[in-house]
């Protein structure tokens, strides 16, 4: 069964390591480090869909996960490489991914990654980075604005109402224009100011 030592360890920090071999989990200071490595025998080429289980190469990879007890989860995960064996196949050479865990050249977590992304979208650059560091997940305002640019846009529906504002990149010397779609908010509860008693 993969789990390695402490193989309940997984399930508490690290659910997406159920899957794999649980090396050791270390309390380095103020941060939780499990050392892990995959076991699954085949894994699928990302561009045509074939399972392949002819190792090319391993190698170690960093990822961070959600934290626990506020302490940030670093997971150290040896993957492999693998030849695709669809010879029509642009991608010669494919690395595994763990599901929930890794993406292509992502350093968080899918969990992590969509944590930050809402902190972003609630707060933005310094006080969202605030924020994440109480949470256990330090990071930098910058590298959250990148993530709510690096979003898809929204579907655009029909405007009804369509604000227009000016700024100055530059005072005095260079000016934009911005164009936001407005939403007016129809209060449920209405209520008038009763004049004072005199």
């Amino acid at each position: 069964m993969p789990g390695g030592r402490g193989c309940l360890l997984p399930s508490l920090f690290c659910p997406a390591l159920r899957e794999a071999d649980v090396l050791e989990v270390e309390d380095v200071g103020d941060t939780v480090l499990i050392a892990a490595r995959t076991v699954a025998a085949k894994a699928s080429c990302p561009e045509c869909g074939l399972p392949s289980a002819r190792v090319h190469s391993r190698y170690r990879r960093t990822v961070w996960d959600l934290a626990t007890c506020g302490r940030p989860v670093k997971v150290e995960l040896e993957v492999r490489r693998f030849f695709c064996g669809e010879p029509s196949c642009d991608r010669k050479i494919f690395t595994e991914q763990v599901d929930g865990l890794t993406q292509r050249h992502a350093r968080r977590s899918t969990d992590l990654r969509a944590l930050l992304t809402s902190i972003a979208i609630a707060l933005a650059g310094r006080a969202g980075a605030r924020m994440a560091c109480l949470i256990g997940a330090p990071i930098s305002r910058s590298t959250l604005l990148r993530m709510v640019r690096a979003l898809p846009d929204p579907e655009v529906g029909q405007i009804t109402v369509l604000g227009v504002d000016d700024f100055a990149k530059k005072r005095g010397n260079s000016y934009g224009t911005v164009l936001v779609e407005w939403t007016p908010i129809v209060p449920s509860i209405c209520w008038t100011a009763e004049p004072p008693r005199t």
